[in-house]
């Protein structure tokens, strides 16, 4: 069977989707930071640990998204090699 995808076409989807998921998990992460007062009952703001959240999953998810975007510019829809 023939597909229509280039090697380095079908790595960029896949860095795209790898990049959601790590977006994904860091707005979890981010509002289950926020909302962990409300819900524990005590006065637990964010440590320094915890901050770590927002350049790893944000940083990278954004940096993988932004190279899948570069590696699929060049695909066309249809187009057979």
């Amino acid at each position: 069977m023939r597909s229509n995808l280039k090697k380095h076409e079908f790595i960029g989807l896949v860095m795209i989707f790898i990049s959601g998921t790590l977006i994904g998990i860091g707005l979890f992460s981010t509002f289950w930071l926020a909302n962990r007062p409300l819900l524990s009952g005590t006065n637990t703001l964010i440590s320094a640990k915890e901050m770590l959240v927002f350049p790893i999953f944000f940083g990278l998810g954004f940096i993988l998204w932004a190279l899948g975007q570069i590696e699929l510019k060049e695909a066309l829809p249809g187009k057979r090699m």
